[in-house]
This record gives structure tokens, sequence and C-alpha cells, in this order.
């Protein structure tokens, strides 16, 4: 009686394992299957996505480009660090959202605008860094030289980048204002 009852225990066990092994083979399947369809999800989010249109950032650029132009010349370090800034990360979103743009073609655009900008922008932030206007005007004109460089290599060379004469927008204050002092006990 003991094996008998040892015996329908042993079978008890071996079903139960059985079909622990067939549920998680189910669960495997659907976590795959539900893996795939999310998938699927986000390559039909990454295609509908909204891309702005390089023109359109190009525009950005060039009111960044402006601004930080008025800036420097009214000697306002704080706000030319702030739009350099604005500027490298108009760059960084023009490369990331237009890698391969046909313009450039065999070549890269995720390649060709950071071997053209990089150098500038270091040498414009030294110059703004250091408060040196007559560094940062030519390393101004040393950035605009390289965003027509760039047009260039794209095949476009008519659109030539320079120092602006007036404002695009004039609602932003650039001359420095003082800093509020900082009470200390």
């Amino acid at each position: 009686m003991k094996r008998w009852y040892l015996g329908l225990i042993g079978c008890v066990m071996l079903a139960t394992s059985a079909g622990n092994v067939l549920a998680a083979g189910g669960t495997e399947q659907r976590n795959t299957a539900e893996i795939e369809a999310l998938k699927q999800q986000l390559a039909q989010l990454q295609k509908s996505a909204y891309r702005p249109e390089l023109g359109h950032q190009m525009l950005d650029l060039q009111i960044r480009h402006a601004r930080l132009w008025f800036a420097g010349k009214a000697k306002n370090w704080i706000l030319a660090a702030f739009e350099l800034q604005e500027l490298k990360e108009a760059f960084e979103a023009v490369i990331e959202q237009n890698p391969d743009d046909a313009n450039f073609q065999p070549e890269r655009l995720a390649d060709i605008l950071p071997a053209m900008t990089n150098a500038p922008v270091r040498t414009l932030r030294d110059a703004i860094d250091h408060g040196d206007k007559a560094k940062f005007e030519a390393a101004f004109d040393g950035l605009s030289a390289a965003c027509t460089g760039c047009h260039r290599a794209a095949g476009i060379p008519f659109l030539i980048i320079q120092r602006p004469k007036t404002p695009l927008l004039d609602n932003l204050r650039v001359e420095p204002m003082p800093l509020p002092k900082v009470k200390t006990k």
C-alpha cells in the first residue's frame, strides 16, 4: 500500500511539474508575443513622431547665432554663455534628427556638422569665459565661416552666414544687468 501511495504521490508531483513547465512555456510564448507587439508599436510611433524639417532647425540656429552676437557685443557674458549652450544643443538636435540629410550624400551631416563647428564653438566658449570681446568677435566670425562652409558642402553656397546687423527679435534685453548681491552672515 505504501508503494502505491508513494507511486501516486510521485505521479501527482510529476503531473504538477509537467503542468508548471507547460504553463511556463505558455507564459514565455505570451511574453515573447507581447514584446514583439510592443516593438511594432514603438516602430510605428517612431515613424509618426514629429521631426522638425532641417530648414526649421536652421532658423532656430540662426536666431541663436544672432542672439549670441548681440550678447557678446554688449559684453553680457552670462547671456552669451547661455546662447552658446543653446546653439550647441540646437546643433546636436540637427545631428540627431537629420544625420543622413540628402544634401550631403554620400557623406553624413552627422559627421560634417561637428567636424566644422566643434572647434569654433570651443573657441567661442573660451572667449566668453574670459570676457574677451576681441577674441569673441574673431571666434564668432570663425563660427559664421564654419556655418557657411557647411552650406557649401551641402551644395547651397548662397547661404552665407555673417554678423547680424539688427536683431531679428528685439524683445530680449542683451545689456548686462548687475547681479543681485548675496547676503552673507
